[in-house]
């Protein structure tokens, strides 16, 4: 079955909400951070919204995905700043060892045979590598899955998956559900009454499939949107505190974030995810 990606992927033009801006900008920021000093690839980097993002950081900067049209769009608008390239995630193009950090960014739930594709992940990574996932957190209560998306990993699957592979893992969370600015009173009752609405909507096939259908009903709820630039700028939006959650469930944040290392030799020189006490 033919995906268009363009209607379900966060791409320049796309109206969204101040939480799915600083969304978007953490996660880049952080890779942009983990990039420094390192041979960079992006796997599933769309139309390259972040890709500016890393520039700066790495010493060289590679992008590719499986979608044709996105990778145009981010060919049109990088020209020779950066190598684009097509292929899927099982299916690397790269020689052993050609990369110091690779990145997978909300988009492994749509890869079918993952297992295949962290092993293509580790062949290209350098002995001493990093890898970064970032996804929607499968464990919240009212989580609703994208569009053609396989399968959710949640942040205890990527430990076992990645741990059994040789990596040193952190995960965190970010973005609790409860932190809506509501009154106490009315917080506790929508906490109780929004996962049952987003399941029930799901299940009637009441929620849009387009990101461009959802952003007409959040501006229906939030007022007016920000549209996405073509490539993020510095300081774009708030980035978001992350939480260490070892590995315990995930059930009040909304956002995992997943660092593999295949060193312990560099943990000192390398960021680290954000400490601020509790679990997810």
């Amino acid at each position: 079955m033919s995906v268009d990606y363009d209607l379900i992927t966060e791409i320049g033009g796309t109206p969204i909400t101040n939480e799915a801006a600083s969304m978007l900008y953490t996660r880049y920021a952080l890779a942009a951070d983990l990039a420094r000093g390192r041979r960079t690839l992006e796997i599933g980097c769309a139309s390259g919204i972040g890709l500016g993002l890393m520039l700066g950081a790495g010493t060289f900067v590679v992008g590719g995905d499986v979608h044709l049209p996105m990778l145009l769009s981010a060919k049109r608008h990088y020209q020779e700043r950066v190598p684009l390239l097509q292929f899927s995630a099982t299916g690397l193009p790269f020689r052993k060892d050609s990369f110091d950090f690779v990145l997978f960014l909300e988009a492994s739930y749509y890869v079918r045979e993952f297992s295949a594709a962290l092993d293509e992940i580790g062949r290209v990574l350098a002995p001493r590598g990093v890898v970064l996932f970032v996804n929607a957190n499968p464990e919240r209560p009212d989580f609703v899955r994208s569009p053609f998306s396989e399968h959710y990993h949640s942040a205890s699957e990527f430990r076992v998956l990645l741990e059994s592979r040789g990596y040193r893992v952190e995960t965190a969370a970010a973005f609790p559900l409860d932190e809506h600015g509501e009154p106490h009173l009315f917080r506790g009752v929508m906490s109780k009454t929004i996962p049952y609405v987003r399941r029930a909507a799901e299940s009637l096939r009441l929620i849009p499939r387009t990101l461009r259908g959802r952003a007409r009903i959040k501006r229906f709820i939030f007022g007016k949107l920000l549209t996405l630039p073509r490539e993020l700028p510095t300081n774009f939006a708030a980035p978001e505190p992350r939480v260490p959650v070892g590995d315990l469930p995930v059930r009040n944040h909304k956002v995992i974030y997943v660092i593999g290392r295949r060193s312990t030799a560099e943990v000192n020189a390398m960021p680290t995810l954000t400490k601020r006490g509790g679990h997810g």
